[in-house]
């Protein structure tokens, strides 16, 4: 025999010692980290992020333990609120927070696996974790650090679990009541540690769980979080019947995921869910594992790992409706990378590692990284658009916030802010949008898009009128590279002309396509406008000449 083949017999059946395993992972982590936070440099705070940001400046303990669309996170509003207070808003130290959650857990999980797999064979199923492009959100963006943060909890919680001691039930605990407080994927170790305890018949380990659970309870209820409403963070019971279906997609999406063979070349991007390899997937691994069941029976352990995966499952089940969800959304594939690979893992526990399948298993593994390196590649473009139109928005809603009678967040198109955001408070930490003073310098886009979001929330529109003014105050629009324009007063103004002309608006970006109507001879029009306390000037445009505006007085409204 060579001795490379007896090197890769001896790291399948594990004789290697940890040592070498450890120091790989080490070395895959040190190469992770700076490709993550690279490749996402271009990204800027989420949707959630802006929101804890505005809720930070007065945040108390009813703020800590208020809820996030159904979700306690009061680990993560007050590390948030610590970080704002200290780096302010430099994003690279919150994406930094994620990575640094992403190692905890892949270091956690190596833990547990390798005491029920050799170390070379546990740490192929480690690795993926380190750079799983896939899931976009939870890898490059800063409140990545939320769900990964409460995963490492639950596997820290199963590590402890596995002592069997008192202490070990006491970490246990402690662990499960953070990942609670973190986010809600760690619930379902609370329910997969109360399974446990129940199947062993281990009455006096029943609190260890079930008192987590009880706390959550106690928590929505007492909160009045969500209820039925599946948008607010609530849940139907009666979507428990989608289980099985929701289970299989789950589980699709991260085996095909998982095996890097999920790739769109078309779109540049992963599958369309419930395409490609997945389906394949998890129908063998279903069928494996019934297999596995059958022949060899199961244990508490594996019973234990598969109800934190059907836990997870479940809760995802109960939340569909309101908005846009489906098992195989790239925000559900970390959490569930992990409570398969928990499954799969302890399926494996005993199985004897031929050199083919060892050879393969590392070669899947590659493949996952390969994968998932190009798509964290490509998905630079769609980070840096998620974080220019973040900060439009921000931009755009903090100067309807300056306006005289604003109109409703009702009224206005929030897409990367939610309704609750305040720009106010947000603004206590920086500049969480752009300075619009310096919007003429930047590409045009951007100021297109903040110009689209306040004509979209303020409605402006030519109004026949009857107002007097003067004519002799009249303005002509100026020939400006091929079409006229001028600024308008703060207030608005009377537009006549000599001829039908059509008109746009803008004020930050180019002006062509904000429409605001056709103006007509000896029909003059009113165009009232409200004005915010930045001192840039709408304007208004045409490609006919012959347009003037004309001041009036407001008290003559």
């Amino acid at each position: 025999m060579n001795s490379a083949a007896e090197k890769v017999d001896r790291l399948r059946r594990g004789e290697n010692g940890s040592r070498l395993a450890w120091a790989v992972l080490a070395v895959a982590m040190v190469i992770a980290t700076p490709l993550i936070l690279y490749y996402g440099r271009d990204g800027w705070f989420s949707i959630d992020e802006a929101q804890w940001i505005s809720d930070s400046p007065h945040l108390d303990l009813g703020g800590v333990l208020s809820p996030h669309v159904g979700h306690l996170v009061a680990i993560p509003r007050l590390v948030y609120k610590l970080m704002l207070e200290t780096v302010g808003l430099d994003y690279f130290a919150y994406r930094l927070l994620t990575v640094l959650a992403i190692l905890l857990c892949a270091g956690l999980f190596f833990s547990w696996a390798k005491r029920r797999l050799p170390d070379f064979v546990a740490l192929a199923f480690t690795l993926p974790i380190l750079l799983f492009a896939y899931d976009p959100l939870h890898l490059i963006a800063g409140n990545g650090f939320t769900v990964m943060l409460a995963l490492s909890f639950g596997i820290a919680a199963l590590l402890a679990w596995d002592r069997d001691d008192t202490r070990g039930d006491v970490a246990t605990f402690v662990f499960l009541v953070l990942g609670g407080l973190t986010y809600t994927v760690a619930l379902p170790f609370s329910v997969a540690v109360f399974i446990s305890a129940l199947l062993q018949r281990r009455w006096n380990r029943i609190w260890v769980g079930l008192v987590p659970i009880a706390l959550y309870l106690a928590w929505r209820a007492l909160g009045n979080v969500g209820a039925t409403d599946t948008a607010a963070g609530g849940g139907d019971l009666l979507n428990i019947l989608l289980l099985p279906a929701w289970s299989f997609g789950g589980i699709s999406g991260v085996l095909g995921s998982w095996s890097g063979l999920s790739f769109d070349f078309v779109r540049s991007g992963a599958v369309q869910p419930g395409t490609g390899i997945g389906p394949v997937l998890a129908a063998a691994a279903l069928v494996a594992l019934g297999w596995r069941i059958a022949t060899r029976g199961a244990d508490f352990r594996l019973w234990t790992v598969i109800a934190v995966a059907l836990a997870l499952f479940a809760a995802q089940t109960l939340a569909v409706g309101g908005i846009e969800r489906y098992p195989e959304m790239p925000r559900y594939l970390y959490p569930g990378l992990i409570v398969v690979m928990l499954v799969v893992v302890e399926a494996l526990r005993g199985f004897a590692w031929s050199r083919a399948t060892f050879v393969a298993l590392w070669l899947i593994t590659a493949i996952s990284l390969l994968t998932s390196f190009s798509l964290l590649r490509q998905q630079s473009e769609g980070r840096e658009w998620k974080a220019e139109q973040t900060r439009i928005e921000v931009t755009a809603v903090s100067l309807l916030a300056d306006t005289p009678s604003p109109p409703p967040v009702s009224r206005q198109p929030r897409r990367m802010v939610t309704d609750d955001f305040d720009p106010k408070t947000a603004g206590d930490y920086g500049d969480l949008g752009y300075d619009p003073a310096t919007l003429s310098d930047r590409p045009v886009e951007i100021g297109n898009g903040v110009d689209r979001f306040l004509y979209e929330s303020l409605k402006p529109g030519l109004q026949a009128t009857t107002v007097p003014f003067v004519k002799a105050d009249c303005e002509p629009l100026k020939a400006i590279n091929g079409r006229y324009r001028i600024s308008l007063p703060r207030n608005g103004a009377v537009i006549t002309s000599t001829r039908e002309a059509k008109l746009t608006i803008g004020r930050f970006g180019s002006g062509r396509s904000l429409k605001i109507g056709t103006v007509t001879p000896n029909s003059p029009q009113l165009l009232k406008l409200r004005y915010d306390g930045e001192p840039t000037p709408w304007f208004i445009k045409s490609k006919t000449p012959g347009v003037s505006a004309c001041p009036f007085d407001s008290g003559d409204l």
